[in-house]
């Protein structure tokens, strides 16, 4: 019987430990790379690929607003993110920008203003809350670390 095709860029993992670790530095290749690693992983763990998807926007989200709001810019700062899947798909993403809850974050200004009146972006931490099954900020060691869990 034939092996399934791997897409171009990822590697077939027989074995993969329960918990996953990667550091990037907060540049634009950077997150094509994490992209890359967390749906590696995800396959390797037999996730489903809805769950998968999911979490790959949340951390392209994630990642692209610390280098544009946290650090200002592409820089050789790190972003850390950890992945596991048991008991259920959970996502640690921690940045060293300044402290920023997005779980408590909602834009007062634009809650009375119908959505499609609204400033291009800042549906993006929304979006995150709502792709997740619980999201939990905790800082760490003056780090942003924000803990993500995906499916029921």
């Amino acid at each position: 019987m034939a092996q399934p095709k791997i897409p171009d860029g990822l590697m077939r993992m027989e074995k993969s430990p329960p918990e996953l670790e990667w550091r990037y530095a907060a540049k634009t290749d950077s997150l094509y790379a994490a992209l890359s690693a967390i749906e590696q992983a995800c396959m390797a763990w037999n996730i489903d690929a809805a769950l998968i998807s999911r979490a790959r926007i949340v951390v392209e989200e994630l990642f692209s607003n610390t280098i544009k709001y946290g650090y200002g810019k592409e820089c050789d700062a790190v972003i850390r993110i950890r992945l596991s899947a048991s008991p259920r798909l959970t996502l640690v993403y921690e940045d060293d920008a300044p402290l920023f809850d997005p779980t408590r974050w909602k834009s007062l200004a634009d809650e009375h203003v119908r959505p499609d009146e609204r400033p291009e972006g800042r549906a993006g931490i929304a979006m995150v809350m709502g792709l997740c099954a619980t999201a939990i900020y905790q800082p760490r060691d003056g780090r942003n670390a924000l803990t993500m869990t995906f499916g029921g």
